[in-house]
């Protein structure tokens, strides 16, 4: 092509020809390019190309490649069976990488997100929001409030988060109006207008893009508030998890109300204080800075921000990322080495079956050889067989994936940040190809290899049987064994503990009879005092009762196992005594309840009674207290009756009247709680939440949850009710992360087990068709069946034996990494252990079993006829 493009260039006179034919040459160039590259790929084939020159070129490469698809469809067993091993390991790995990859690796959607920070240790005061401000290395600062509010005159009332935000806040994390308008300045003195999320925009308002002018009512924990709506944020912005203390973003945005008369105080604590830093400045120059402010606050506050050790209450500074993962960070690494377990034992497999699908091509390779191909060519032919099989393979995981990982985010009870659009993309797909080939080159290539670069004249006689080839195979086969085991145990011994822990949790009594109670959460608004909150709360308590099969009904702060996951449920204190004493070391939960709250929930008495409505207003109050708390303080239910605990504060005395059987607020796995129950009359303050519980008789009919809904309304028809549960459902909920890690692990194990099995069985199988001559010479001269058998067997329990010794000893380490996730069990529990090898060891019974059977079944004289 050269040659013809000189020689027209030599024979054309002028400028005018030359610059037709580079037009000519540039204009065919493109064509010309993809010809040449379609035969060097080999694809096609130019006339008079020479392809013995180019043995490692692009052409060998299609050659191998179509040899390649022709060969493995010749092989359907091996093929399948590999593939579907790949796809099994890399989807697994893969579901669980592009969570990790969404969570950790990525960077938040926030500008400057790497200078954002969040001041920890719970929640804040106004004063230290003040104090904060002359935090010199913090450009921003950002302070939040979530509540919860009523929307009424839109439909049925909603139940809904609103959060009011510091002038910077919605700026601080990129917040955009989709409709509208953010805050202003001015929004800030009165502090009447309102942003909404565009989803609740969308469910609340059918997106109604005349809503931008429109006054809302809500009602608020004290009085009714008229907001009128400014903007709706984007779609995209998603708010710090912090923020609202859910993943779900707040419905209504407001303007922080800086004159409420609780952020005046340095003893209430419901700022969420985050911030950006200069350019340049560090975490430990903020630190600084934040410990210094702490001291400030110390000698501004004593009583509330010194500590009890006498050390002012710090106000440490995390990146904002690592605050919001952090405590996913152990649950999403465990599982993440727990398919890269699994991904390994899968792998073993794969090479099991080229180490034997290798053997058996000794003969093909030979001939190959004997016909001029070197070891350079059959080397790439494996290589592109082993590639061909990793790109199928990891097609069929990112296909598991996708399926995988909407079902992982959907059946994980837990929330995880940053998650909602996660799919399989870019990054995803590099990750699988990258493991695809990894997997295939370490694992197929290199077994299969073994089957290149012998001895000619043995392997074309296919006597090669007892041969070093033979006996290094038997050893790399048995070691691959003994690693699957070894990896099984490790995985099966980690399930065991976390199904033990569920099931020692599920065994725990929650101190109530949670058949037939069903729970009705409301969220009273708008009442002045106590006093409104009880008559209202006992109107929609005697509405309720009125419902056909209810035969009773309380009411209370919180009920048993619905503050599952948290750190609070109840009015709390650490400050008391008995008979003058201060008894350090105990906190207390007051828990204001109506007079029938024992009898619903079915809370026994173990000793005394509970208060009468009459006996409610006595001093001192009376209140039943839980059976632990009454053995820590008197040693027994019978002697806490007629004691008297001396609060102080709004309550001073208490006069216990009854001692209660104990009840779990926080979840099953938790210990008992030191419950005060007190009358709910006696509330010294309104609260803006109250949980009804309904015991039913019998089976309750269709549509029961809408029936109890309308007799909240018949009461108070602006309450929402957002959700109507039975207590069994809330029974489930507590234990559904343990159920999520035993079921997630327990599978995980099965299938190690599975293919640590299958592993075993494949081993020996061949072992009995490379020994089929020696076993049928030993039959033939007198050796019993069984004695073979047992042989057989005893090899396969030899093997299992050896990986399960050096199991032990990975287990005995990886069960740290469970220590936080276990209940009831140390991480090195000898009985699961134990048990784990006894069905690893059952296991390879079986799996040994089978060729055992197969090989006493030899029968000798057609083995000798063979020979």
């Amino acid at each position: 092509m050269e040659g013809v493009f000189l020689e027209l260039w030599k024979s054309a006179e002028g400028v005018g020809p030359k610059a037709r034919l580079m037009l000519r040459a540039f204009g065919r160039l493109p064509w010309v390019a993809l010809v040449e590259w379609m035969e060097y790929l080999g694809l096609i084939r130019a006339p008079g190309s020479d392809r013995s020159q180019r043995r490692w070129g692009m052409s060998a490469w299609g050659a191998n490649l179509r040899l390649a698809f022709r060969t493995l469809r010749k092989a359907p067993a091996f093929t399948l069976t590999t593939v579907v091993l790949l796809g099994l390991g890399i989807g697994a790995v893969t579901t669980i990488f592009t969570v990790v990859d969404h969570v950790f690796l990525r960077a938040l959607p926030y500008p400057e997100q790497d200078r954002l920070i969040v001041v920890e240790n719970g929640s804040h005061s106004g004063p230290v929001w003040r104090e904060l401000q002359n935090v010199e290395s913090v450009e921003i600062w950002g302070a939040s409030w979530s509540n919860t509010a009523n929307l009424v005159g839109e439909g049925d009332p909603v139940r809904l988060t609103m959060t009011g935000v510091s002038t910077d806040f919605l700026n601080l994390f990129g917040a955009r109006p989709a409709l509208g308008r953010t805050f202003v300045e001015d929004d800030f003195l009165a502090s009447d207008v309102a942003v909404l999320d565009y989803g609740f925009w969308q469910s609340a308002f059918g997106g109604d893009e005349e809503v931008v002018g429109k006054v809302i009512q809500l009602d608020t924990e004290n009085a009714r508030a008229s907001l009128q709506v400014v903007g709706v944020l984007t779609e995209d912005f998603v708010a710090p998890e912090g923020v609202a203390g859910a993943a779900d973003n707040p419905e209504v945005w407001r303007p922080m109300d800086w004159t409420h008369e609780g952020l005046q105080r340095a003893s209430m604590w419901v700022l969420d204080v985050m911030g950006r830093m200069k350019e340049g400045a560090t975490l430990t120059e903020v630190n600084g800075e934040l410990d210094q402010a702490a001291r400030a606050l110390a000698e501004a506050w004593p009583e509330d921000r010194v500590d009890r050790d006498g050390t002012p209450t710090e106000l440490p500074a995390l990146h904002l990322q690592e605050s919001t993962t952090e405590r996913y960070r152990m649950g999403l690494g465990l599982l993440l080495g727990a398919v890269g377990l699994l991904l390994l034992v899968a792998c073993m497999n794969v090479a099991h079956l080229f180490l034997a699908r290798g053997l058996g091509r000794l003969r093909e390779m030979a001939v190959r050889r004997a016909l001029g191909a070197g070891t350079g060519t059959l080397v790439q032919q494996l290589l592109v067989e082993s590639l061909v099989l990793g790109a199928v393979g990891g097609l069929l995981g990112l296909g598991l994936a996708s399926l995988g990982l909407r079902s992982f985010l959907t059946l994980s009870p837990n929330a995880i940040p940053w998650t909602s659009d996660v799919s399989v993309d870019l990054r995803t797909l590099v990750f699988a190809a990258g493991i695809s080939a990894v997997t295939v080159l370490v694992f197929g290539l290199v077994p299969a290899l073994r089957s290149v670069g012998h001895d000619l004249t043995h392997d074309l006689k296919g006597t090669s049987r007892g041969s070093t080839i033979g006996r290094s195979s038997s050893r790399l086969r048995n070691g691959l064994v003994v690693a699957e085991v070894a990896l099984s145990l490790v995985l099966v011994a980690e399930a065991g503990l976390l199904l033990r822990s569920f099931m020692k949790v599920q065994s725990q009594d929650p101190g109530i009879e949670v058949a037939g109670v069903w729970t009705v959460p409301l969220t009273p608004s708008g009442l002045g005092s106590p006093e409104e909150y009880v008559q209202s709360m006992d109107q929609v308590e005697a509405s309720l009762a009125m419902v056909p099969g209810v035969s009773s009904v309380s009411y209370s702060f919180s009920l048993p196992l619905e503050m599952t996951g948290t750190g609070r449920c109840c009015w709390m204190t650490g400050n008391f005594s008995v008979d003058g004493e201060r008894k350090e070391g105990i906190r207390l939960f007051l828990q204001p309840v109506s007079e029938t709250f024992f009898e619903t929930l079915g809370v026994p008495l173990r000793s005394g009674l509970a208060w009468s409505q009459a006996d409610a207003m006595a001093d001192p109050w009376p209140v039943v207290i839980a059976e632990n708390l009454a053995v820590e303080l008197f040693g027994s239910a019978d002697r806490a009756v007629n004691q008297v605990l001396d609060v102080g504060g709004d309550v001073t005395r208490m006069l216990i009247v009854g001692v209660a059987g104990d009840t779990r607020h926080f979840g099953l796995d938790q210990d008992y709680e030191s419950m005060v129950y007190l009358p709910i009359e006696r509330l010294p303050f309104t609260i803006p939440l109250a949980h009804m519980a309904v015991r039913a008789e019998g089976n309750v009919p269709p549509g029961w949850g809408r029936t109890l809904r309308e007799a909240v309304w018949a009461a108070a028809p602006a309450m929402p009710v957002p959700t109507v549960r039975n207590m069994e459902e809330w029974l489930e909920i507590s234990t559904a992360g343990r159920r999520f890690d035993g079921v997630l692990f327990g599978s995980f194990g099965a299938l190690a087990l599975i293919l640590a099995a299958a592993g075993l069985y494949g081993t020996l199988l061949y072992t009995v068709g490379q020994r089929r001559r020696e076993l049928g010479v030993r039959m033939a001269l007198g050796a019993a069946r069984t004695r073979v058998q047992r042989q057989v067997v005893s090899q396969g329990l030899i093997l299992a034996a050896v990986g399960c010794v050096v199991g032990l000893g990975a287990a005995w380490g990886a069960g740290r990494f469970l220590e936080s996730r276990l209940f009831g069990l140390t991480p090195n529990d000898p009985t699961t252990l134990l048990s784990t090898v006894g069905v690893l060891l059952g296991a390879a019974f079986l799996a040994s079993w089978l060729p055992a059977r197969r090989a006493s079944r030899l029968d000798p004289m057609e083995v000798l006829r063979e020979e």
